[in-house]
């Protein structure tokens, strides 16, 4: 399931017109495009919004929004060649080298589907192609045919046969989660550090398989809460306990356990949908990383406050000293950062701003 900060700006982008992804299909091309964001250098730097942006998905939504959503001021360029009419916007003739190319490239992954492409965007750092429906997208270097990213969806008949290896790989994770599954389409990412196969289905799960090594790369899976080890309830049960100020653990029961990685340590979330609480655990080390719980216990009137009055739940939560750290943020920001130089950045987020109570702690991971 998407961090509550990537489920909003998703959520924002979807009220654009004709977006016709899902939100599992967009969340594996986020991260997939995140993967790809130190090469994006040029983009502009965006300001952060504290708890609607978190670290390095400003400049991948940023990419993604440009990628996948037609915007209401982005225009083509009109100048030079003749333009083509194709849909809704006039393509030059000089760019349909990049429809050309962009299929070329496809071809040249073993993908025979024909796509049909149409419509060509140009920012200064990237060209990209797309097609109308949105099911491949096609980044360049400016003003070159060179190919910086290719995304494209298939469905699982038109794979050439030694892609089997891979389905079965991603067959075989779904397994792990004690489900069996029947793939209908592929979301296929190329960049210059990854290719991928990206398998997915109609409840927010997704499994990813790097061509190069035939290897999980990530993945987003729900487990039955039986298959889920007792330890890690307990762990966030405990970590509820401590942030709603309930003396009894056994307060505290979910109704759905997904686990899932993007980078680093894989990551457990046990949820209770009814009640609208969560704990997200490290799946190694049982360190727990966030815990949303609206709690009318702890309030945080003003920055100066924000180190006071969260110092002891951190450290019993989180087992972190929050001495000599400094806060930032407030009302304006929907909570606060507090952060030291070297130690890992806390977010503290705040439900009614006006009376500052807290409804969430998390850890930044990276």
């Amino acid at each position: 399931m998407p961090s509550q900060d990537e489920q909003i700006i998703l959520e924002d982008l979807n009220r654009f017109p004709e977006q016709i992804l899902s939100r599992e299909r967009n969340q594996v091309i986020v991260e997939n495009i995140r993967k790809e964001r130190r090469l994006m250098q040029k983009l502009k730097k965006r300001r952060q919004y504290f708890g609607w942006m978190a670290k390095g998905i400003i400049t991948c939504v940023a990419l993604f929004a440009i990628i996948w959503i037609k915007t209401f001021t982005t225009s083509v360029e009109t100048t030079g060649s003749k333009p083509v009419e194709t849909g809704s916007k006039p393509v030059l003739e000089q760019d349909q080298k990049y429809f050309t190319a962009a299929q070329k490239e496809i071809k040249a992954m073993g993908i025979n589907k024909d796509f049909h492409f149409e419509e060509i965007e140009k920012d200064p750092d990237y060209f990209i192609v797309r097609t109308k429906n949105q099911e491949s997208v096609v980044t360049f270097k400016p003003n070159t045919t060179e190919v910086r990213t290719v995304s494209a969806t298939v469905s699982i008949n038109e794979l050439p046969n030694n892609y089997q290896k891979y389905i079965e790989t991603a067959r075989d994770a779904f397994k792990e989660a004690n489900q069996h599954v029947f793939f209908q389409k592929v979301h296929f990412f190329k960049g210059y550090e990854e290719t991928t196969l990206s398998f997915w289905l109609g409840d927010d799960q997704h499994v990813s398989i790097d061509l190069k090594t035939n290897k999980v790369s990530n993945f987003s899976l729900y487990y039955k809460l039986g298959d889920v080890d007792k330890k890690y309830v307990s762990i966030a049960q405990r970590a509820l306990m401590l942030l709603s100020n309930v003396s009894n653990n056994n307060s505290f029961s979910f109704t759905q356990a997904k686990k899932s990685s993007t980078s680093g340590e894989d990551m457990w979330r046990l949820t209770n949908e009814q009640e609208k609480y969560y704990v997200e655990i490290g799946a190694k080390t049982g360190q727990v990383y966030r815990v949303h719980y609206v709690t009318d216990h702890y309030k945080i009137k003003s920055k100066d406050e924000a180190i006071s009055v969260t110092k002891p739940l951190i450290k019993n939560i989180f087992g972190i000293d929050i001495t000599g750290y400094k806060a930032d943020g407030g009302e304006h920001w929907g909570g606060y950062v507090l952060t030291s130089q070297g130690k890992p950045n806390i977010r503290v987020f705040l439900a009614d701003l006006d009376i500052g109570t807290i409804s969430g702690i998390q850890i930044d991971r990276d």
